[in-house]
């Protein structure tokens, strides 16, 4: 009986240990971080039900990019938009974090879905995220290589995920949130919310022979063109962030018709569930 109680007394240690080096990681490692949370989409279409529900909302700018600065469920919040690509992400991740050190980041927004399971309107909590366009690329397919970063060309893997206690926080507010009914397509459906893999590049639209590498690759979910630089600003920064992704369109080689008419839809319950996940953070 007493075998059981101590490995039952060791087994709580060790999850309070691991719990507390777990949300240690979710303090930024280079400032002291403010209440605030920086909220990030790429395109105006993919923030409005947020600033529509900031608190006490004042519309500013930094540095020529407009934001919104308010509280969402009692909570400071910046809302803006990066621009479309990895460099504007980078740009505007990376003056944003500098200007408001913030606590932790979040993505917002929607992508052209690689996984033939996902519905439009169906919603992702990326555990993984991935730059699909960094290597060589040959007549085959890509080549990847690690990314060399400016501390001395040190190499870093092109893998970007969020903390794990992180991911259980979403999981608590995936648990809590309710279906929304989606009309797409032709079907009228409840949509989802789960975990799920993103792949990051410049390219808006890709061949079939593309989209089979990243769905064997990668697994990827979802193909967009921020969350990879977002989740690799962050990580070097040493900030917290989270990545909330909706698919619109299947992904293609000529995206621009479907997504026009699926990517408003997706944007709105990708924020959706942003917003509800605010409630957790």
């Amino acid at each position: 009986m007493m075998t059981i109680f101590l490995r039952l007394l060791v087994s709580i240690t060790l999850s309070v240990a691991v719990a507390t080096i777990s949300y240690a990681n979710d303090t930024p490692k280079y400032y002291e971080a403010t209440d605030t949370i920086v909220i990030l989409g790429a395109v105006p279409q993919e923030i409005p039900v947020l600033t529509e529900a900031l608190e006490n909302p004042e519309k500013k700018s930094l540095w020529g990019i407009p934001y919104w600065q308010g509280k969402l469920h009692g909570k400071p919040v910046i809302i803006a938009i990066t621009g479309i690509g990895k460099t504007f992400t980078g740009m505007t991740t990376t003056l944003f974090i500098k200007e408001f050190k913030p606590r932790l980041v979040l993505m917002t927004g929607t992508g052209a879905r690689i996984n033939q399971q996902l519905r439009t309107g169906d919603v992702i909590v990326a555990t993984h995220t991935y730059e699909h366009d960094y290597g060589s690329l040959t007549k085959n397919d890509m080549v990847y290589r690690p990314m060399n970063s400016p501390d001395d060309g040190k190499e870093v893997e092109n893998e970007f995920k969020p903390t794990a206690s992180l991911l259980v926080i979403a999981q608590k507010a995936m648990e809590t949130y309710e279906p929304q009914t989606i009309t797409a397509n032709g079907s009228t459906y409840k949509n989802s919310v789960r975990y799920g893999v993103v792949s990051s590049s410049d390219l808006f639209g890709v061949p079939q022979v593309r989209i089979d590498s990243l769905r064997n690759k990668f697994k990827t979910d979802i193909m967009e063109m921020e969350s990879a630089p977002l989740g690799h600003v962050c990580e070097a920064l040493g900030v917290p962030y989270l990545i909330v992704r909706s698919g619109s369109n299947v992904a293609q080689e000529a995206p621009n018709d479907d997504y026009l008419r699926l990517g408003p839809i997706a944007a709105r319950e990708a924020a959706k569930f942003s917003l509800h996940l605010v409630k957790f953070l």
